[in-house]
């Protein structure tokens, strides 16, 4: 199976356990939402899915085992963005994005499609014209296209992005989940967290949900996105409101179309 599987995961840092026992599947050809209340989880899964934390169980990318994969492998296989990069010295923006490439380099083997791949996922996140200024110098929202664009140039089969679009305006959130679905549809796995339940329900095929660590909720959006579902993790009352979701010219987009079922909590 492609796509990222999971067994009897356990991991936590600092001599806390933070996931218990989580086994599920994350699908190839699909956007996955995780959604939790704060410190449900969501970033130590993602943290422990990309390589950054130690873990009982197994973890499996399209039927290789996690443990087995060198480093250089997990850097062609798995790009993540992180929800609070530390990247903080004076790298130019296009420095930054070309880092995206270093899996695909080595003194024997000549990384050939690496300025296209940087070309484009500078066009993609719109930073043509920041590709000479120095990451300290942006504001957070450009600081974080900056590094979405890095994983972008990476050219991963799996992306895991934790809260991508918190630093976002709207115009440059859309455009990155529009890409995401892209992505899904070429075959890639795709996993974001995020708080907002109504990104999960405009764009996610699939969410996962997570309590005090614990996998709560999984499965396609609309079977899982349910009142008492939601009421039942974070403790409070949602109700649905229905919407006709269309594009800026006014005609539903074709990978979502038509009415969405949204929630609100009251």
């Amino acid at each position: 199976m492609k796509g990222i599987s999971v067994s009897s995961l356990t991991a936590g840092y600092g001599g806390r356990t933070i996931l218990r026992d989580i086994s599920g599947v994350l699908p190839a050809g699909a956007v996955t939402f995780i959604l939790g209340p704060n410190g449900s989880g969501k970033s130590t899964l993602l943290r422990t899915l990309g390589g950054a934390l130690p873990f009982r169980g197994r973890i499996r990318f399209s039927e290789r085992d996690a443990a087995s994969l060198s480093p250089r492998e997990r850097g062609r296989m798995v790009g993540v963005v992180t929800q609070s990069p530390s990247l903080n010295f004076p790298f130019t923006v296009g420095e930054v994005i070309t880092m995206g490439r270093l899996p695909h380099r080595s003194f024997l083997e000549r990384d050939e499609g690496g300025k296209k791949a940087v070309s484009r996922a500078c066009k993609e996140m719109e930073l043509e014209e920041l590709r000479d200024r120095t990451l300290p110098s942006l504001s957070g929202g450009e600081r974080q296209r900056a590094m979405i664009a890095q994983v972008i140039a990476q050219e991963p089969e799996i992306f895991l992005l934790d809260e991508p679009s918190s630093a976002l305006d709207p115009n440059h959130a859309l455009k990155l989940f529009r890409f995401l679905e892209r992505m899904a549809a070429e075959g890639k796995t795709v996993a974001a967290s995020a708080h907002d339940i109504n990104l999960a329900a405009e764009f996610g095929s699939f969410v996962w949900i997570m309590k005090e660590g614990r996998l709560a909720a999984a499965g396609k959006t609309g079977d899982v996105l349910k009142g008492d579902v939601l009421s039942s993790v974070y403790g409070s009352t949602f109700v649905p409101y229905r919407r006709e979701w269309t594009d800026f010219s006014g005609t539903p987009p074709a990978c979502n179309g038509g009415e969405k079922i949204l929630w609100r909590a009251v």
